[in-house]
């Protein structure tokens, strides 16, 4: 079981009155200490907040900051469906799905290992190639429910412009070639240093 840190402020003192989560002078006479180019960079993505950084806001709101750790929960491929009136993937969650293997790599086994159930042929080959992937980049065993999802009858491919459909067929993994699918890696798999934790 993967354990992660969440730290948040005890909100048992509500008199700042500020509903910012930014409170530069959130309350006079208590200011935040805190630059404004720092909190800047932190709202755009271009720092971390740091504990100090969280105990100055936390402090100029009259605050305290509890750390509580909280069990992850695990999203298993078999999780990941569509409804069977759309043919559509859910994007969102296949990207979630591969940051979670990214940052847990220690999971890949049994977030694969269970079938999902789809009435979707194109979901169903989407899925068994990303099993298929996943278990080939980490060296273990494909889930022997990948074997029983039948390859495409004809070829999909993302909808693109000709030059990004060229691109996207040089930057198809193998797994997905296999199963008549056109999809770039990066549809779905994003660098590790974009992924937050």
């Amino acid at each position: 079981m993967s354990v992660e840190a969440h730290i948040h402020v005890d909100l048992d003192d509500d008199s700042s009155g500020a509903g910012s989560p930014w409170p530069v002078d959130a309350r006079p006479g208590r200011p935040c200490r805190v630059a404004y180019p720092t909190i800047s960079r932190i709202e755009n993505g271009h720092d971390d907040l740091r504990r100090d950084t969280l105990m100055k806001i936390a402090a100029a709101l009259g605050k305290r900051l509890v750390p509580t750790f909280e069990a992850r929960t695990m999203i298993r491929l078999a999780d990941i469906g569509v409804p069977r009136d759309t043919d559509e993937p859910d994007w969102t969650r296949l990207r979630s799905f591969a940051d979670q293997i990214a940052l847990h790599p220690e999971w890949t086994a049994a977030a694969i290992a269970d079938a999902p159930s789809s009435g979707s042929p194109l979901m169903s080959n989407l899925l068994a190639a990303i099993a298929e992937k996943l278990a080939d980049d980490s060296g273990i065993q494909r889930p022997g429910w990948t074997k029983e999802v039948a390859p495409l009858e004809s070829p999909w491919e993302a909808p693109a412009t000709p030059q990004r459909r060229a691109t996207n067929a040089e930057n198809t993994p193998a797994q997905f070639a296999a199963r008549r699918i056109t999809l770039a890696e990066r549809a779905i798999w994003r660098d590790r240093e974009l992924i937050s934790t």
